[in-house]
């Protein structure tokens, strides 16, 4: 039997929930670019992070306050990890599902944690992957209980039949994308940092003394980038610097009663948060 256990080389090979989202440019952790190499082993995977970490901690403290939420006390009504194929190419490992009770005879369940008010509306990427596994599994509704700021907890219900159309497209491209790993033919760069450090890893090895000619368009775009990028750092920390000792212990700093910036307690002392954006400050006069 296939081990579709998230992180096995199997289910690296397939097209997964949360491969979708990236597949689609949704996914705020990875680029169609990156999942690419990823996923014809270009690149190993990257260390996991400390909001994957939390993800993984957290999920059975989630689940469980599900369970109690919808009275579910019985293991026996319960399954965790549940996979499904799409044919030989995708598949999909939902968190758990429930079995045989009533009101709720078979139904999935993604736990998901956050450090963001969501407004009551998944993520996008969030809800691509909940499309994707009510898709390949045929369950066609999915409770999404969620713990967010402040250690709340609220639940989210997506019906499939709302998002039917929408599947069938996300499918497709899926399945363009899968194809397209044997092909040879990678998707367009981004300038997600996703896509960044992926290309960075694809060649680990170095050829001394080999050259490549740029075209003009990339010899003008890397120095005159790079070049700006210095300028602007410098700028930057001026800019702030004369900001900061203009503000001496005041939190906020505004400008004709819109707030640019405010000073906050940090781990390692006061730290300095711009917040004003350019479009809302009111234009300078010509002093002409």
């Amino acid at each position: 039997m296939t081990d579709l256990t998230p992180g096995s080389p199997e289910w690296r090979k397939k097209v997964t929930a949360s491969k979708v989202a990236a597949i689609l440019g949704l996914s705020p952790w990875e680029s169609p670019r990156s999942l690419w190499h990823l996923m014809r082993g270009d690149i190993d995977p990257a260390t996991e992070t400390d909001t994957h970490r939390r993800g993984h901690y957290l999920e059975p403290a989630i689940l469980a306050w599900w369970r109690d939420q919808h009275g579910i006390t019985d293991m026996r009504q319960w399954a965790d990890q549940p996979s499904y194929e799409l044919g030989d190419w995708a598949a999909a490992t939902p968190d758990a599902m429930t079995l045989g009770i009533p009101g709720l005879e078979r139904v999935l369940v993604e736990a998901k944690s956050t450090a963001q008010d969501w407004g009551g509306e998944l993520p996008a990427y969030y809800l691509t992957q909940v499309i994707w596994q009510m898709h390949v599994s045929g369950i066609h509704r999915c409770y999404v209980p969620v713990i967010g700021p402040r250690l709340t907890f609220e639940e989210y219900v997506v019906d499939y039949a709302d998002y039917a159309e929408d599947a069938e497209l996300i499918e497709r491209k899926a399945r363009e994308f899968y194809d397209s790993l044997s092909a040879d033919t990678p998707p367009d760069l981004d300038d997600s940092v996703a896509t960044y450090d992926a290309v960075r890893r694809v060649h680990p090895e170095i050829d001394k003394g080999e050259t490549v000619e740029l075209t003009r368009e990339q010899a003008d775009d890397l120095v005159t980038f790079a070049h700006l990028a210095k300028e602007t750092e410098t700028s930057l920390r001026l800019a702030k610097s004369t900001v900061i000792d203009a503000m001496a212990r005041a939190q906020y700093a505004e400008h004709n009663g819109i707030r640019i910036a405010r000073r906050q307690a940090g781990k390692h002392g006061v730290t300095f948060v711009v917040v004003g954006k350019p479009e809302n400050l009111t234009p300078m006069k010509d002093a002409s």
